[in-house]
């Protein structure tokens, strides 16, 4: 089976990628680290790069290796020891979408044993007027939900 960790927009150590790794690990697992681009952040940036005659022809698909390439360096970042640590083998992968719907496709694809996700404190009202992508995995997932409270 499989462990599915989905990774932000922050570049940095992730202990969302720690926890899957840990779990992988004890159920002899495989880790797959997963970043979902944002529907309306791949909008702009086609729009960008429609301004460059040589970049017009710029793909969901090219999105998705550029967000695969994004959760790898979060990999690195947050598991030290590269190719050659212990334990899980490591895999990413990379969408483009509605980060909940994209998550629990994923999970759904990988046959994931857990979901692995970062939280962040926020008032009732505060869920109620944006939204959460954790909030929505949770009711909706139908595997088990692991949630890592993530600083600011």
């Amino acid at each position: 089976m499989t462990v599915l960790a989905a990774v932000g927009e922050k570049r940095e150590a992730n202990p969302v990628v720690e926890l899957g790794h840990d779990l992988a690990t004890a159920y002899d697992d495989d880790l797959v680290v997963l970043h979902v681009t944002p529907d309306e952040e791949f909008d702009r940036y086609l729009e960008e790069m429609r301004s460059f005659p040589e970049q017009g022809d710029y793909s969901i698909e090219q999105e998705e290796g550029s967000a695969a390439r994004f959760a790898r360096r979060v990999v690195d970042a947050s598991l030290p020891g590269g190719d050659d640590r212990a334990g899980a083998a490591v895999e990413t992968t990379g969408r483009v979408g509605r980060p909940a719907d994209e998550i629990l496709t994923t999970a759904d694809e990988v046959d994931a044993r857990y979901v692995v996700l970062g939280g962040r404190r926020r008032s009732p009202a505060g869920k109620a007027l944006f939204g959460s992508t954790t909030q929505r995995v949770l009711l909706d997932a139908d595997r088990p939900v692991v949630t890592r409270m993530l600083s600011e």
